[in-house]
């Protein structure tokens, strides 16, 4: 198992390993050169040296090991290259078969010498070095082999032996994560050759397991599984050793259940002689008790018999009170009713006095009908006469109304008729409106198409400026939309970043675009964050997201405002000249303030060619003798053409072969942004709707027109109407003739007067006996109202005569009933006397015969037969169950002590089945955990595999790993062609890539690979070495030590920071 110690550092893998962007070959090599200069120190666990004594074919040999992630050792065959590795694994402890060439030791040892010796140094310094108070900065180990034996020493950086045990040697292995049986990290020639030929998928998975090391994590749990399963067996063993001991206790438990039992009965039958006792003294005390209850009892009774009597005899003068009283009101009603001038004559006069007011309204409502009648016939006459004195005044007046009505007619037609015209103007004025008001809707709905059309140019517009905008984008890299997205959607920053910078800059004179391009192109691809913490987030998903080039990253405040360059600008107007600042529109305040902190764009000038800069040097207008902190010098130009010319003393001039402009391009220069057109947009869709506004408006005034036409209309109808009526009216009045009555007009008025005289008499006599009639009804209501009163006084008087009647019988009842009661109370009373004297005698008895008082004070609720009874019974058990006091204490002792280690017993099972389940659980969460981690290792895996495999062409290649079958099957598809018809080479390359993608799933201080080129052409080896140097690059962590036959050339490699180190031939010993 890898330790969890590892070198900090600041970017890293899963593995710790140092993560180094894959840039393109020119900018790695470069970095890498410069890199070579610096000091680089080895981390933890790291080999520095290695010596060699009479070891295989080495007499005395010794190697330095470099800091660098990368080193090669080659040699030709024989040179000794795989001696190296063997070396460093049997020092550090590892068996001679891990080597795969023998399984002795011995073997190893120089042919002709007695023993061999091997060293190797260890890198121990750093914050997680292993026990360095001990050690020191180095761990030496030591190895010697003899022909029978071979022994270790560990030794500090002071060459003290610490220890000599071999144990030692694999704690130091396991704290600095060294794994030298594991072909991860010591990969033998032969063990590359056999993968290499293996295709049993069985063995690739006991290979791969092996290498990550998840067969260890498989084991624990497993051994972990069969600990509980054999400690659930032990449990099991222990529950059923407890049931015999609970059956063993159980005639112990009966004999002791018996004891307790007789204990308890002899306990049990002294009480009950002391409760018989008890209750024969109960029984005598509970008689005489019961004697003087009888006998307060029977007193009792007799008292509440005298109070009885005493209270009848009141209840009697109370009666008779009562009855009195009532016979008093019964004298006083009869009074009332019977007396002189009583209710009853007062109801006799009243009827009297109403049945003559009766008759009197009686007569006088006849001569009113009489008077009323002979008022209707003078008023029917009256009404004739004067309906004939009217026709005759009619006649006299008709021909001077009918031509009064002939000119009202007339006047009334020409009244309607000039209605009419005016209804007929202002109908023909509101058709001109409704006209005038159609042609205006028209003119608004015309606008509002056109202002629509211009809408759809404005949405195109924002259409081509996302496409540009998308166009600007990809320039930046094809990762750079999935990245924008991914800060946008991450709330962990405190501001979101800004960028690229490029995306909020644009160049709004074309002409000048090139140049302003080779100016800014440096920062174009810029990010900016307002702090650290954000910095470090945008670092974490360029990670994600880009495997080569990462953006430059500025960190600063993002402020509010612009900052102040009026002087500046100002200058360079007065001098004519033109600045960078001025042909661009920045979208963004702090992408404008960061060009003109970081890149002067207000102080840089563009210029027609280089004679005009050559001019602006002659001229002098550039000098500015006084400057103050608000106004820049101007110490940079650029021409169209991309040359460069540094304003300094020097005058530097810097000419550009010109090239395709890549960020301010002929799409990219617009006017206005996508904001301002979405401002525009706004604002165009306003004025639709204040159109619409409008429109809706003369829609109603029109609607509003129309219905005054209507009505205009109908009026205009309707005064014809009335002129065709009054046109019928006056044709009907010119054809009508006078009537002519027989009888004189001087006539008819006479009879009428005489008829009024006689009328007004009439109803004078009329209204006086209506009056008289009036009167008598009054007067016959009130006469009424007392008489219904006297009838309700005599009524109510009635009941309550009979109520009087009722109560006073009911009384004398009660009196008899209560007269009946006095002798049987006098009865009882007597034998009580009798009961009480008897009580008296018998009480004078039971006191004589009362026992003495019991010296306890138990009571009982029982009686003596049954307190008796139950004595026997005892008596009976105990004399059938008679046995000794040393053979009970015997039993129970014997119990105790068996009950006893039973319950501890219990208590041991118990807290072992408790502790058994909580590592069950722990089991089944290892088991769940060595799942994940065997799928996070499979997908990282599979991923690396894929990636690698693809830089050498290969397609649709896959790891597939089956845990339950315990199966690996590497699947290799290049151009559909299938594995078995593979070369060599194409195999080695695949291993290749499969060791190289293990490296992601163990971490090891240093990996030695020996020969796995052995079957590649020239031309895989070396992009095979490429790629394994890039791989090194990112686990730059780890040593990685390439053994390999083939010719190296150290002047490709040294510049890359790579050591090649050349083995020589050694010499052999003889046979």
């Amino acid at each position: 198992m890898s330790n969890s110690k590892r070198p900090h550092q600041s970017k890293f893998d899963l593995n710790n390993n140092d993560i180094i962007a894959s840039t393109s070959t020119q900018t790695k090599k470069k970095k890498l050169i410069i890199n070579s200069n610096e000091k680089r120190l080895h981390t933890i666990g790291q080999i520095k040296e290695l010596r060699m004594l009479n070891f295989m074919c080495h007499k005395n040999f010794s190697i330095e090991f470099h800091s660098t992630p990368m080193q090669i050792i080659t040699g030709a065959n024989g040179s000794g290259k795989s001696t190296i590795a063997n070396a460093i694994c049997l020092c550090l402890g590892a068996q001679a078969r891990t080597t795969g060439r023998t399984s002795n030791v011995q073997s190893f040892i120089r042919q002709g010498e007695r023993f061999a010796e091997l060293s190797i140094t260890l890198a121990n310094e750093g914050p997680e070095a292993y026990k360095p108070e001990l050690y020191g900065k180095e761990i030496h180990i030591i190895r010697k082999i003899g022909a029978r034996q071979s022994g270790y020493k560990i030794l500090g950086d002071n060459h003290k032996v610490i220890s000599t045990r071999k144990e030692t040697i694999a704690e130091i292995n396991q704290a600095l994560s060294i794994s030298p049986e594991n072909p991860l990290c010591v990969l033998h020639q032969e063990v590359a050759k056999t993968f290499l030929l293996q295709s049993d998928t069985q063995k690739k998975y006991q290979f791969y397991m092996k290498v990550s090391q998840l067969d260890q994590i498989k084991q624990a749990f497993e051994g972990a599984v069969y600990i509980v399963q054999s400690i659930n067996q032990r449990i099991d063993n222990m529950k059923d050793r407890h049931m015999d001991m609970l059956r063993a206790i159980e005639p112990l438990e009966r004999d002791k259940k018996k004891i307790e039992i007789r204990r308890d009965q002899a306990e049990k039958k002294h009480e009950l002689e002391i409760e018989l006792n008890v209750a024969r003294n109960t029984e005598a005390q509970q008689e005489l008790i019961t004697v003087k209850n009888e006998l307060d009892q029977t007193q009792k009774s007799k008292d509440m018999i005298e109070a009885k009597m005493t209270e009848t005899i009141n209840q009697i003068h109370d009666i008779d009170q009562r009855i009195e009283h009532l016979l008093n009101e019964k004298s006083d009603i009869e009074k009332d009713l019977l007396g002189p001038n009583g209710l009853r004559e007062l109801n006799y006069q009243f009827s009297k006095e109403k049945k003559e007011i009766e008759l009197m309204i009686y007569r006088l409502s006849r001569e009113c009908e009489k008077y009323h009648q002979t008022l209707k016939e003078i008023e029917q006459e009256r009404d004739s006469l004067q309906k004939q004195i009217d026709e005759f005044e009619n006649l006299r007046q008709q021909s001077d109304h009918n031509e009064q009505e002939r000119q009202k007619l007339n006047q009334e037609i020409q009244d309607h008729q000039r209605q009419k015209l005016e209804c007929d103007k202002l109908t023909t004025s509101f058709i001109d409106d409704i006209t005038i008001n159609n042609n205006n809707i028209h003119t608004k709905q015309s606008t509002i198409d056109c202002i629509k059309h211009e809408l759809q140019q404005k949405q195109h517009e924002i259409d081509e400026l996302k496409k540009i905008e998308k166009d600007k984008t990809s320039v930046y890299g094809t990762w750079i939309f999935d990245c924008l997205k991914a800060i946008e959607n991450n709330n962990r920053f405190h501001k979101k970043p800004i960028g690229p910078i490029g995306r909020y800059i644009n160049c709004i004179e074309p002409r000048w675009s090139y140049a302003v391009e080779k100016h800014l192109a440096p920062i174009m691809s810029s990010f900016i964050c307002t702090d650290v913490h954000d910095e470090r987030i945008l670092l974490e998903l360029f990670a994600q997201y880009s495997r080569g080039y990462r953006p430059t990253i500025f960190v600063m405040k993002y402020p509010q405002k612009v900052h102040n360059i009026s002087g500046t600008l100002d200058r360079i107007k007065r001098a004519n000249l033109l600045s960078i600042y001025q042909v661009l529109k920045i979208d963004n305040i702090t992408v404008e303030c960061a060009l003109i902190d970081f890149k002067q764009i207000e102080a840089t000038i563009l210029l027609e060619d280089l004679e005009h800069a050559k001019r602006i040097r002659q001229s002098g207008i550039l000098r500015w003798e006084r400057i103050n902190k608000k106004v820049k010098q101007v110490v940079e130009a650029w021409t169209y053409d991309g040359s460069n010319i540094k304003l300094d003393k020097a005058f530097r001039i810097y000419t550009n072969d010109k090239q395709p402009a890549r960020y301010f391009t002929s799409n990219n220069t617009q006017s206005l942004t996508i904001n301002e057109l979405n401002i525009e947009i706004t604002r165009l869709n306003e004025q639709i709707k204040q159109m619409n506004l409008s429109m809706n408006e003369l829609k109603t005034i029109r609607q509003t027109t129309k219905n005054d036409l209507d009505k205009m209309k109908n009026m205009s109808n309707e005064n014809q109407k009335k002129i065709d009526e009054l046109n019928k009216q006056l044709e009907l009045l010119n054809s009508t003739m006078p009537i002519a009555y027989a009888y004189s007009f001087d006539e008819l008025q006479e009879k009428l007067k005489d008829c009024n005289m006689l009328y007004t008499t009439t109803t004078q006599k009329f209204e006086e006996t209506k009056e008289n009639k009036d009167i008598k009804h009054q007067h016959f209501a009130d006469v009424t109202q007392k008489y219904e009163n006297i009838i309700k006084k005599i009524e109510s008087k009635n009941d309550e005569y009979t109520v009087l009647t009722e109560k006073i019988n009911n009384e004398q009842l009660e009196r008899q009933q209560v007269q009946q009661q006095i002798p049987k109370l006098v009865k009882k009373c007597s034998q009580f006397n009798e009961d009480i004297q008897r009580c008296q005698e018998k009480l004078t008895e039971l006191t004589k015969k009362k026992p003495k008082k019991s010296k306890t004070s138990k009571t009982t609720n029982r009686s003596v037969h049954d307190i008796q009874q139950e004595l026997d019974a005892i008596n009976n058990f105990l004399k059938s169950n008679e046995d000794t006091i040393e053979k009970r204490r015997q039993i129970i002792d014997e119990f105790k002590a068996k009950r006893d280690a039973a319950q501890e017993f219990k208590k041991i099972y118990e807290r072992c089945y408790r502790q058994v389940q909580n590592l069950e659980k722990f089991v089944n969460k290892r088991k769940e955990r060595f799942g994940q981690i065997a799928d996070q290792q499979q997908y990282l895996l599979r991923h690396k595999f894929k990636d690698l495999m693809k830089k050498y062409r290969f397609d649709d290649c896959d790891i597939k790993i089956d845990h339950k079958k315990e199966e690996l099957e590497i699947i290799i598809k290049k151009n559909q062609r299938s594995v078995a018809s593979l070369s060599g080479g194409e195999r080695s390359i695949s291993t290749f890539c499969f060791l190289v993608a293990l490296w992601g799933s163990i971490y090891q201080p240093f990996r030695l690979l020996d020969e796995i080129d052995i079957y590649m052409d020239n031309e895989k080896r070396n992009s095979s070495l490429e790629h394994l140097y890039e791989n090194t690059q990112y686990y730059s962590s780890s040593q990685h030590i390439i053994f390999t036959p083939q010719a190296i050339d150290p002047q490709v490699w040294n510049p890359l920071n790579v050591p090649v180190f050349w083995m020589p031939t050694p010499k052999r010993s003889l046979q």
